[in-house]
């Protein structure tokens, strides 16, 4: 079986760290023969750094960052997938929503970048600090050419963000989509792209069908990988609506709930799961 988690408000603590106890759940589980991805809104290599700061990078195979726009093979460094924002794709956005109207920023793999003609939200500092990326002011017309923006983030105080979403949402063409990702996020990329996306690409790779997998997450952005995969598990933390799109909710992310999640995994998934995925990860070591 392939586990596919969600970092934020899911395998991380609101203290941003991986207990101990979650820690042996996550070998335990690859001692059975389960493998493992992470799948965020966070930059690939965000997760890998903090992967690797919480002590369980080598139990990990993929990151899948951008929520599905770029996905990164841990064990050989590979880009597996990267789907970055076009020039034409980032002024069809502004176009239509006028993103000089709301606090944004803008996400390369590298850096976050903010336009020099607006204030710089507390979120936006924020993020830059928490991701550890520079935080780079650029005019307007610089920021439009770049090739290398996977997402727009809007920001916003938490009691506005559902509405903000709504009105979002309401004013883009059907080729882009905007996620809320957090309590003062809201992501905004094409359409085809989110985490459902990367764990088909995912499954692909390893040959597995989807329905051996199962992804937990807590944000709306984490229902596409409920949709896809065989196991949807929402943490109790999650908002309600994220809840009646899962199969299972566990307890929140301060109350382990990831132990919870794979103690019933491993009751509700046959055991003839785990060995299959165990032979398809000795049949897909990096060349």
């Amino acid at each position: 079986m392939l586990l596919v988690t969600d970092l934020d408000g899911t395998l991380l603590t609101s203290q941003k760290t991986i207990t101990p106890r979650t820690r042996q759940a996550l070998v335990d589980f690859r001692q059975r023969g389960g493998l493992l991805a992470a799948c965020s809104a966070r930059p690939v290599s965000s997760m890998a750094r903090l992967l690797q700061q919480q002590q369980v990078e080598t139990l990990f195979d993929w990151c899948a960052g951008f929520n599905g726009g770029q996905i990164l093979e841990l064990a050989s460094h590979r880009i597996l997938h990267s789907a970055a924002l076009t020039r034409m794709d980032l002024r069809e956005i502004d176009r239509h929503i006028s993103l000089s109207r709301y606090p944004h920023h803008f996400f390369t793999a590298q850096a976050i970048y903010h336009r020099d003609d607006r204030l710089i939200a507390p979120w936006t500092s924020y993020e830059a600090s928490l991701f550890a990326l520079p935080l780079i002011s650029a005019a307007p017309g610089n920021i439009f050419n770049r090739r290398d923006i996977f997402k727009i983030t809007l920001v916003a105080e938490h009691a506005r963000i559902d509405d903000l979403c709504r009105e979002i949402s309401r004013q883009l063409p059907n080729d882009y989509k905007a996620t809320i990702t957090g309590g003062n996020y809201i992501d905004i990329q094409r359409s085809e792209i989110n985490k459902g996306y990367a764990l088909n690409e995912i499954a692909r790779q390893l040959n597995l069908p989807t329905t051996e997998i199962a992804a937990i997450g807590d944000q709306q952005n984490d229902i596409s990988m409920f949709a896809v995969a065989g196991f949807g598990i929402a943490m109790g933390n999650a908002p309600d609506s994220v809840k009646h799109q899962a199969r299972y909710v566990t307890t929140t992310n301060d109350d382990e709930g990831i132990v919870c999640a794979l103690e019933w995994l491993r009751c509700s998934a046959h055991p003839v799961t785990m060995r299959q995925s165990s032979t398809l990860a000795e049949n897909n070591e990096p060349d």
